[in-house]
């Protein structure tokens, strides 16, 4: 019997607004904006990988401290008599590296610089010793002052290089080795000081500033572009100033009336003072020489 009624058959409806999820990453694939932006994204990835790769490899610091004797003697005396030198150039390997200090006297490296800064500190202390101002806080503030003038002036060069987009041409370890070989110069100008005392300090800071500068300008006498150009000149002329700031506070006190001779006397109470104070004097204040003598054998 047809009573007209017809069954229902529920059909799900499909949301309003609803997507194939599943189709999504083909789509995405098939955008040729999406395959531009992947491919872009993708050369900037690896253009800053070979750029960090590249800043690392600068940073093995094993090849800065590769040296032998023969090296420091004769490094030690081209930054001493640099006018007399004639190549510059770094030798470079097979690869197209720079060989290790030890093979190439032109060669950065870091040994001599931390060797020459220990020595700056001992130095300091020996001469201020000698003047009779020696204290350990003073000591303190010596070395504290060279390593923040050091590390103020290799900030200065880091920011500057990578703001003149230079930081391939030189690394940090390469200015770090550069900016501290004046150290050098610096022991030297103190040990001229000792001897000779502020006409003898002022002779040896102005030859070895001068020394360092020309050392520097023709070590980067090749250095290509004009940006790097001008960072050199300016490592090479603040070598001076701070070379002076660093050792006028030690440097600059008159020891001309102490000489090798008189320290060694007054060190075995034999002085000027410890005679004339006690004996052994003559009668006529004169002094005793034959007693001055025995006395002289007796400490040793």
């Amino acid at each position: 019997m047809n009573t007209g009624y017809q069954p229902f058959h529920q059909q799900a409806a499909s949301p309003v607004g609803y997507y194939d999820i599943s189709t999504l990453p083909g789509q995405l694939m098939s955008d040729p904006m999406f395959n531009m932006a992947r491919q872009i994204g993708g050369q900037f990835a690896e253009q800053q990988k070979e750029k960090l790769s590249k800043y690392l490899s600068a940073f093995k610091l094993k090849y800065y401290f590769a040296v032998d004797n023969a090296y420091v003697g004769k490094k030690l005396a081209i930054l001493t008599f640099p006018f007399f030198h004639k190549q510059w150039n770094v030798m470079h390997d097979d690869g197209g590296q720079p060989v290790p200090a030890r093979f190439d006297v032109n060669a950065p490296d870091l040994y001599i610089p931390l060797m020459a800064f220990i020595t700056y500190v001992l130095i300091s202390g020996f001469v201020l010793g000698v003047q009779g101002r020696f204290t350990p806080e003073q000591l303190g503030i010596i070395t504290t002052n060279a390593l923040v003038y050091l590390l103020f002036e290799n900030v200065i060069l880091f920011v500057t290089r990578y703001i003149m987009n230079i930081s391939e041409a030189l690394t940090v370890w390469h200015t770090l080795a550069y900016s501290s070989y004046k150290f050098v110069g610096m022991n030297i100008s103190l040990l001229a000081s000792f001897v000779g005392g502020k006409t003898a300090y002022y002779s040896a800071l102005i030859y070895m500033s001068l020394a360092v500068v020309f050392f520097l300008v023709s070590f980067f006498q090749d250095g290509g572009r004009k940006r790097k150009l001008y960072l050199i000149i300016y490592i090479s002329f603040t070598q001076p100033l701070l070379m002076w700031l660093l050792t006028r506070g030690v440097a600059t006190v008159d020891n001309s009336s102490m000489n090798l001779a008189q320290m060694a006397l007054s060190g075995m109470g034999l002085g000027q003072t410890g005679i004339k104070s006690g004996h052994p004097l003559l009668p006529d204040d004169e002094i005793d020489y034959e007693a001055l003598l025995k006395k002289f054998t007796h400490l040793i």
